[in-house]
């Protein structure tokens, strides 16, 4: 019992520094939002109302080995090569064609290593394929709305945060005062089930929205110089955002305190019983 005792103490400091640390650092970020540029000497808040806030998105990258800019006398225009067969096709009769005039453009890159400046990039071999990640994309929209969705999105998680370990904190305080079932504990770990859940819902909700007001943001290159040389190298696709363990955890909190309401309906018909 003494053990219990020692680490039930010992989760009651930590859920309780944690909780006045999330209170530091939510005040702290409300107190950037009031300042007009979210910049305090050398501290430069990340969100802010001036910035924007950020979305999950998907980032694809098109990067061509050669790119052709072609001129003749009765049609111009741009090919590249490509995996699309057709395209290709296209490619290399534009570049044996003798009749236009043509600027190339090659994209090559080079590779690295801690100990050299330059490696021998023919050893290794890498193959250079289009790039699929997902990225955060900063969004600073003027419509009151929009903008409303993006600071609830932004502050949810620490408001989730600060929620969940003051329910940690009363809870570890509560069983290292008195270590039994009872109601008030299983409406605590219920209680965090449901805020997770929530969570994930709302902000499922909030990143749809945010996928209705820009579904996408299309990059392109070009060269000043050389008329009709624009071809477009990166795409960003604003998805929806969830997190399946979270939802999984908080799912799990539910089942748990459904357990925990057994068993003090058990403790208390043998409590009647004694």
């Amino acid at each position: 019992m003494k053990n219990n005792s020692r680490l039930l103490a010992v989760l009651f400091i930590i859920s309780r520094l944690s909780f006045r640390l999330c209170q530091l650092v939510l005040l702290v970020t409300l107190c950037f939002e009031f300042i007009p540029d979210g910049t305090f000497r050398n501290f430069d808040s990340y969100t802010h109302h001036s910035k924007g806030y950020p979305v999950k998105a998907r980032i694809q990258l098109n990067i061509p080995d050669t790119l052709i800019n072609y001129k003749g006398k009765l049609n111009k225009g741009m090919v590249l090569k490509s995996k699309n067969k057709e395209v290709n096709a296209l490619f290399n009769e534009v570049k044996k064609d003798t009749q236009y005039v043509k600027t190339y453009q090659i994209n090559s890159f080079e590779m690295y290593n801690g100990k050299d400046f330059r490696i021998n990039k023919e050893k290794i071999k890498p193959a250079v394929k289009d790039y699929n990640a997902e990225i955060k994309l900063t969004l600073n929209p003027q419509d009151y709305f929009f903008k409303t969705v993006l600071i609830l999105k932004n502050y949810l998680s620490l408001i989730l945060i600060l929620f969940v370990a003051f329910q940690f904190m009363r809870l570890f305080k509560q069983l290292r005062e008195d270590f039994v079932f009872n109601n008030l504990l299983n409406q605590r770990i219920k209680n965090i089930g449901y805020s997770l859940i929530a969570y994930q819902l709302v902000n499922l909700i909030a990143s749809i929205i945010a996928m209705k007001y820009v579904s996408g943001i299309i990059y392109k290159h070009y060269i000043p110089s050389i008329e009709g040389s624009e071809f477009n190298f990166m795409n960003l696709t604003t998805i929806a955002e969830y997190n399946l363990e979270v939802l999984f955890f908080g799912l799990c909190c539910l089942v748990l305190a459904k357990l925990l309401n057994y068993g003090y309906e058990l403790q208390n018909e043998n409590d009647l019983t004694i």
